[in-house]
C-alpha cells in the first residue's frame, strides 16, 4: 500500500512519453544506421520492418500504449471537475489500443492491420485532445497557460491529420511530407501528454481512486506515520 500510494501520477506521463518517443527514436537511429531507411524522411513505421529496431519498437510500444491509457485513466479520475463522460476515457482507451496495434503488428506483416491501427490512433486521440482540452478550464487546479498549451496543441494535431490525409492522396509524390505530419502527430501527442506534468503537480496515484475503490484520504502513507498497536478483548471459551 505504501509502495504504491508513494507514486505520484505524473510518473505515469514521463513513463508514457518515454517508452513511445524513446522506442520510435532509438528505432530510427538504429534504422538509419544500418542502412535500413534514409535518414530524411522515414515513415516512422518504416523504422520497425527489419530486425533488430523491429523488436525494439515493438516492445516499446506495446508499453507505451499501456502507460497511455493508464495516463488516460488518471486525467479522468484525478480531475473530479472535469466536465468528462465516458466518451473521453473510451476514446483514449480505443486509441491506446489502437496504438498497441501498431506495435504489434508492422506494415511488413500485415499493412492493413497496421494502418487501420495507426488510423484508430491518430483520429482517436486528436479527438480525446479537443475534447479534455476544452473541458480542463472547469478545474481550477489546471493553469491558464496549460489550457492554452493544450488547445494549440489539440488544434494542431487536427490540422497536421487533416494535411496528412490530403497528402496520402498521392502518397508517392508527397510522401516525405505525410512522414513530417506524422512525426510532428506523434511528437504533439507526447507534447499533449506533458502538458498535464504541471497539473498533476504533487498528486499521488491512490488521490485519484475512482469513489467506492479506495478513500485515500483515510489512509495514512507516510513512512513515518506511527502504527499504533489495537487491544483485541479476548473472549473466555
Amino acid at each position: 500500500m505504501i509502495i504504491y500510494g508513494s507514486v505520484k501520477a505524473k510518473a505515469i506521463t514521463y513513463s508514457t512519453v518515454l517508452t513511445s518517443w524513446g522506442a520510435i527514436v532509438i528505432c530510427y537511429v538504429v534504422a538509419v544506421s544500418l542502412g535500413h531507411v534514409p535518414a530524411w524522411l522515414p515513415m516512422i513505421s518504416d523504422c520497425a520492418v527489419k530486425a533488430p529496431e523491429s523488436y525494439l519498437f515493438r516492445l516499446g510500444i506495446i508499453t507505451g500504449a499501456i502507460a497511455l491509457f493508464t495516463n488516460v485513466i488518471v486525467v479522468y479520475y484525478g480531475f473530479p471537475k472535469f466536465s468528462f463522460s465516458k466518451a473521453e476515457l473510451v476514446l483514449g482507451g480505443v486509441a491506446s489500443f489502437g496504438l498497441a496495434i501498431v506495435g504489434a503488428v508492422n506494415e511488413d506483416e500485415n499493412n492493413t492491420v497496421h494502418s487501420a491501427g495507426a488510423i484508430v490512433c491518430f483520429l482517436g486521440y486528436d479527438v480525446y485532445m479537443i475534447l479534455v482540452a476544452y473541458n480542463a478550464p472547469t478545474d481550477n487546479r489546471i493553469s491558464t497557460s496549460s489550457v492554452i498549451a493544450k488547445r494549440v496543441i489539440a488544434v494542431t494535431e487536427i490540422l497536421l491529420l487533416v494535411a496528412a490525409g490530403l497528402f496520402s492522396l498521392d502518397h508517392k509524390k508527397y510522401h516525405v511530407y505525410v512522414a513530417v505530419c506524422e512525426w510532428l502527430g506523434v511528437l504533439g501527442i507526447e507534447l499533449f501528454n506533458l502538458t498535464f506534468v504541471h497539473d498533476f503537480k504533487d498528486m499521488k496515484l491512490l488521490e485519484v481512486m475512482p469513489d467506492g475503490v479506495l478513500d485515500a484520504s483515510k489512509i495514512k502513507l507516510g513512512p513515518k506515520d506511527d502504527v499504533k498497536p489495537v487491544a483485541v478483548e479476548k473472549t473466555p471459551i
